[in-house]
């Protein structure tokens, strides 16, 4: 067998890398740790494929759970006033699909929506404990929708008001006005002076009544609140009755002296 000495006075390719061009470094340092590449370039396909199937599962899942909202909101607005038992039966087959969405698919967008309107449902059925439930659980878990989070909040009063928890109706609604964006301050500021005028406090509800009228002019509350107004707030004396009472007075005491006479 024979062999090829190696001449010492010739470098060898590691000898002289700073010769060497990037590209050609890489591929050197790839030849050298050959095993090492593979493992790590094996790794990072097996993450690729993990995370290209996640994404895939999330957008499976927020479609069925979208196609579940349809079918269940068109049950929820799809009652007729003229057929009870039909309305009922589609009630509760809207209440099965929302709950539905929330028990297979509690992260999907669908789930704010469905916590709104099951709460709804409950509060139709006057089972306002699990109404009270649904719309607490949303008020904890989503705040990026002040629009739909004051209607959320208006809905929850209602039901601790027709619960007999009063205060804390109070407190739902005083909610509703502390949340920028909300575009029902109107009518929870209208069912709060309605609550205080129920309870005698004409002042407050006064204050609520006046305040419809001076920062939202364009509510369609603002009418009635004017007419609560005139109800409740007592007749003022007009600056113009003072002068003629005042001579009405002067001349009755005249007579009375021009008798004595």
């Amino acid at each position: 067998m024979s062999y090829k000495l190696r001449d010492i006075n010739q470098p060898s390719p590691s000898e002289h890398q700073e010769l060497l061009s990037r590209t050609e470094r890489i591929w050197l340092f790839a030849e050298q740790h050959r095993n090492a590449v593979l493992i790590v370039a094996l790794l990072v396909c097996i993450m690729a494929l993990a995370i290209g199937a996640i994404f895939w599962l999330q957008n499976q899942s927020e479609q069925e759970s979208l196609t579940l909202e349809r079918q269940a909101t068109q049950l929820y607005l799809d009652r007729s006033l003229d057929d009870l038992d039909a309305s009922k039966s589609n009630l509760d087959k809207a209440m099965t699909l929302y709950q539905q969405i929330l028990d297979e698919y509690p992260r999907s967008s669908s789930a704010e929506l469905a916590w709104y309107f099951l709460g709804n449902a409950h509060a139709e059925r006057e089972n306002f404990p699990d109404a009270i439930k649904a719309y607490e659980h949303y008020v904890s878990s989503f705040t990026n929708n002040p629009t739909l989070q004051g209607l959320v909040f208006q809905r929850l009063g209602s039901a601790y008001i027709l619960h007999n928890q009063k205060q804390k109706g109070l407190d739902a609604y005083t909610q509703v006005l502390n949340i920028p964006g909300a575009l029902n301050k109107d009518q929870v500021m209208f069912e709060l002076a309605k609550l205080e005028e129920s309870d005698n406090n004409t002042s407050q509800a006064l204050t609520h009544y006046k305040h419809i009228q001076d920062q939202y002019p364009a509510s369609p509350y603002v009418n009635e609140a004017m007419m609560r107004i005139r109800v409740l707030e007592p007749p003022q004396e007009t600056p113009e009755e003072s002068p003629k009472n005042d001579s009405s007075t002067a001349t009755d005491k005249k007579t009375q002296t021009d008798q004595g006479k």
